[in-house]
């Protein structure tokens, strides 16, 4: 099978022909790019039979993804323990924008349709290096910040006394001058609320408000809800069931909702490797999910990348001649080595939103135990990388891997590691990862 290639700049239909073609089967493809922003628009292929001696037509019709659609220009990471750095999309470079830095900045930067940067840094809320408001800090969510495309507002979510959900709107807040006055929107849910249960992350779409809770579930309210019968989804009740945290939340153009799921720790799915004690027979997670939600909460549309079933990682062989501690093996909720590309290790972020693409903060490890035989220490193998999610089919890759010296999104620690021992001759040698 060939794909025929002739690049064309119009941006208007018309005839693209190829003369001379062997006889054949052929897979014509069309692809309509914005070439300013490197942004696949739309996309259409076809499959075409070449008979000896006829002309062969065939017509591809694309839908485009249209000039109004929300799509980040930037891309927001923090490097541990808590440093914003900007980067570009395209060149996966670092980048600085004139008149501000984010540095230090709290909780969780948010882009608008314009390119600017909303971020809290002490009692303020800041627009590009402006004062955009005092704000009460002492209150916040986990993840306080999202920006609602379509109403082009920003949302500010906080604590009440009761353990209900308060937040600020601030409309058209590019041109917002300084202390502007945002409504207020509360929401208390007694069934949810006081139950010791705590907004992890929320996301809004016009009159939608998606607010998950700590115990995995996600529930829909109206900004004027009076009927308390909010439509609600458990994330353990789906197929495959999900366990751990939501890390992050997003609606897309079309309504999807899309939820970050991370399962990571030792004995517990909640807690990241931050110096944890791990023992011999002990069980590991590192992993997690993009799920894709429909905007009523009725259905599960896709899960991605998440590891179902639990692997043992065993050590190998044994010394007889060394004084070195015996590991056997563990039980790991962590993607096959093969896996890699295609599964997640413990996603923290959705750093970008483009057409038909996702780009996820993925931050996890996996290990390996020692091998006896040859003298070589088991290993914590951290992994910080992009992760990209093509929503037109749904394939998993990996955009960037960053080494640790170059940025990590936590700081991945064992206590007391899981060598064999420090001594020689194993110092100094690790198993490769696998």
């Amino acid at each position: 099978m060939t794909t025929l290639t002739k690049p064309r700049k119009e941006l208007w239909g018309g005839v693209i022909e190829f003369g001379d073609l062997e006889p054949g089967k052929y897979t014509a493809t069309a692809e309509a790019w914005n070439a300013g922003e490197n942004i696949l628009e739309g996309s259409g292929s076809i499959e075409i039979t070449v008979r000896a001696g006829e002309t062969t037509d065939c017509n591809i019709t694309m839908i485009l993804e249209g000039e109004t659609a929300y799509y980040s220009k930037y891309m927001i990471l923090t490097n541990d323990p808590n440093v914003k750095k900007l980067y570009n999309y395209t060149t996966m470079q670092e980048i600085s924008i004139e008149d501000f830095t984010l540095g230090g900045a709290s909780y969780n930067p948010v882009e608008d349709r314009e390119g600017k940067i909303y971020y809290i840094t002490d009692v303020t809320l800041h627009r590009n290096g402006e004062l955009l408001s005092q704000i009460d800090t002492s209150n916040l969510i986990k993840n306080p910040l999202y920006y609602d495309s379509k109403t082009d507002s920003l949302w500010l979510a906080s604590f009440e006394s009761n353990f209900a959900v308060k937040f600020l709107v601030f409309k058209n807040p590019s041109a917002a001058t300084s202390n502007t006055n945002p409504s207020t929107i509360l929401y208390d849910d007694s069934n949810y609320l006081n139950n010791s249960f705590s907004c992890q992350a929320f996301a809004v779409k016009e009159d939608n408000i998606y607010i998950a809770y700590n115990n995995s579930n996600i529930l829909l309210t109206k900004k004027n809800n009076s009927s308390n019968t909010e439509a609600t989804i458990t994330l353990s009740n789906i197929t495959p069931a999900l366990s751990g945290e939501v890390t992050d939340m997003a609606v897309l153009e079309d309504g999807t909702v899309a939820v970050l799921v991370r399962s990571i720790g030792v004995t517990s799915e909640t807690k990241v490797f931050d110096y944890t004690v791990l023992n011999d027979k002990d069980t590991v997670y590192s992993r997690g999910a993009l799920v894709l939600l429909s905007s009523d909460l009725s259905k599960v549309e896709k899960v991605l990348g998440w590891t179902d079933s639990p692997r043992t990682i065993s050590a190998t062989g044994e010394d007889t001649e060394n004084s070195v501690k015996e590991w056997t093996s563990i039980e790991a909720y962590i993607p096959e080595y093969e896996e890699r590309g295609t599964h997640f290790y413990g996603p923290v972020k959705i750093v970008a939103i483009r057409p038909k693409e996702l780009v996820i903060a993925d931050c996890g490890a996996n290990f390996v135990l020692p091998d006896y035989d040859g003298k070589k220490n088991g290993k914590i193998y951290a992994h910080n990388r992009l992760m990209t999610v093509n929503l037109r089919n749904f394939a998993i890759g990996c955009k960037k891997e960053f080494s640790e010296s170059e940025l990590k999104f936590h700081n991945l620690t064992i206590s007391g590691g899981i060598e064999a021992t420090s001594s020689s001759p194993y110092y100094g040698n690790y198993v490769d990862e696998k």
